[in-house]
């Protein structure tokens, strides 16, 4: 069984693959597909902000546990 530190690493690295691939799709057709290329570099923003979003859900419960433990 993950514990909570395995499932955002998981997380994490799936994002990361996810915008590796959008990155090189972007890259790939930028000359031959125009809106193929932007919903590559879309897929890469949103990535990047949920990536940012989970991150600040993080820190967010670290705090309140911190609070309610004191």
């Amino acid at each position: 069984m993950q514990n909570s530190v395995d499932k955002l690493v998981d997380i994490s690295n799936r994002l990361e693959q996810i915008e590796n691939s959008a990155e090189w799709i972007s890259r790939e057709m930028v000359h031959s597909d125009a809106a193929i290329s932007q919903t590559g570099s879309l897929i890469c923003v949103l990535a990047d902000d949920i990536r940012e979003k989970v991150c600040a859900l993080v820190k967010e419960l670290e705090e309140t546990i911190s609070l309610s433990l004191n």
